[in-house]
């Protein structure tokens, strides 16, 4: 099979995964008997932004801090990193400590919790086996990669004229770390099961000001107990402890994890014109995700996935293979 047909065959199964998410959301709808494709994307926001003194530094602090850059994933060590007079966070170019495949497979395998209980907090072995996969954890973490490594330029519209967008290069000044799994001390005790952060945003306010943001996926095991997420009810505690927290759908990050980090840029204030940069942006409901060309579904989690194409004297949205055919 030579190359062209590799790709067409490939563009193929990309619009039979959009159709497989869609029938999936359905299904979910019925069961829950919630208007999920209509949705917002973000479930819940923060009360106000807060933003954290660092002390200046009074002598170099990678002595402290250093062996800290690879994965910061702990309450304690970055407090205790930041206490050291740690004037801005610098993980030396990389702000996402692990790749796709190293996120995927800790994910699967309970990883924060077995670093948790090696950190001193009392996890029962049957969470260390079980496995709670959310797929929407994934895709926001995949997003969030290809942004971040310059892999997914084309999500933005030509017209924004990229390269002249200061406030989307300032992303690149400001977003100093972006963990995963970030653990963070149970308001019962500090050895109880503590919280497991799906991401754990740190973003310089000023030049001794940072803001710490958690972004939660609200999973599909979620949806049975009214949309509540693991934090739930524990926003004031999590507050007092410095955090901004941010919970955004699961099931937008299946069909657009892009448009779902591009709407936690924009209402954050750390791009804020990022959903208006964004390709599709009008498409304000999940039902909205079809193909102008073919009308069959479409999902984004591939960044080029759906595309700006051309019909008469109107620009519409469609399928990449649907865009490459026309």
């Amino acid at each position: 099979m030579d190359a062209q047909k590799v790709r067409q065959t490939m563009d193929v199964q990309e619009i039979k995964h959009a159709v497989q998410i869609h029938d999936y959301i359905e299904k979910l709808e019925k069961l829950t008997k919630l208007s999920l494709k209509n949705s917002p994307i973000m479930l819940g926001l923060p009360s106000q932004k807060i933003t954290l003194e660092i002390p200046k530094q009074s002598k170099p602090c990678y002595e402290y801090v250093e062996q800290l850059y690879e994965d910061i994933s702990d309450h304690d060590l970055l407090f205790k990193a930041m206490k050291t007079g740690w004037q801005y966070i610098d993980s030396n170019y990389k702000k996402i400590s692990k790749t796709k495949e190293e996120y995927f497979q800790q994910l699967n395998s309970s990883h924060g919790l077995h670093i948790a209980k090696e950190r001193g907090y009392l996890i029962p072995d049957s969470l260390l086996r079980k496995k709670q996969f959310c797929y929407g954890q994934y895709e926001a973490y995949y997003g969030v990669h290809e942004i971040f490594y310059g892999n997914a330029l084309g999500i933005w519209l030509s017209k924004s004229n990229f390269y002249n967008m200061h406030s989307y290069a300032k992303i690149y000044e400001n977003v100093k770390l972006i963990t995963s799994q970030f653990i963070v001390p149970s308001s019962v005790d500090n050895h109880s099961i503590p919280y497991m952060l799906d991401q754990l945003w740190v973003v310089s306010h000023a030049v001794n000001q940072v803001r710490l943001m958690g972004l939660e996926i609200a999973g599909e095991h979620n949806f049975f107990n009214g949309l509540q997420g693991k934090t739930f009810g524990e926003e004031n505690y999590l507050k007092n402890l410095g955090y901004e927290m941010y919970q955004v759908a699961s099931w937008w990050c299946r069909v657009d994890p892009y448009r779902v980090i591009s709407e936690f840029l924009s209402v954050s204030g750390i791009f804020p014109d990022a959903i208006n940069h964004l390709i599709g942006s009008e498409l304000n409901s999940i039902d909205k995700y079809v193909c102008a060309i073919c009308g069959a579904p479409m999902v984004r989690w591939g960044w080029d996935w759906i595309q700006e194409c051309k019909i008469g004297n109107s620009t519409l949205l469609a399928h990449k293979h649907c865009a490459n055919l026309d």
